[in-house]
């Protein structure tokens, strides 16, 4: 994830990954907003992603794995900050 390899592959994954989830966090709070504002009520998620039917599992899971690649890069940052050596400053 965070190595840069092949031409920096990698890091250009990494970044286009957070990209979409910045823009399906935006889009999900802008959602809930204009619910809000038409009907005074947020919109119930779990109900509306069941009316997907068989999709539904494929919208869970791809969430879950988003989830958990987010938590990934948060918990390898912290292991490198952690890990790294102290550097003095001359």
């Amino acid at each position: 994830m965070g190595e840069v390899i092949e031409g920096g592959k990698v890091k250009q994954m990494t970044n286009i990954i957070w990209f979409v989830f910045i823009v399906w966090f935006c889009s999900n709070l802008l959602s809930q907003l204009a619910y809000i504002i038409a009907y005074g009520l947020p919109y119930d998620g779990v109900s509306m992603l069941k009316s997907l039917g068989p999709i539904y599992y494929f919208a869970i899971i791809f969430e879950v794995l988003m989830w958990l690649f987010i938590g990934g890069i948060i918990g390898k940052k912290a292991l490198e900050k952690v890990n790294s050596p102290f550097s003095n400053p001359a």
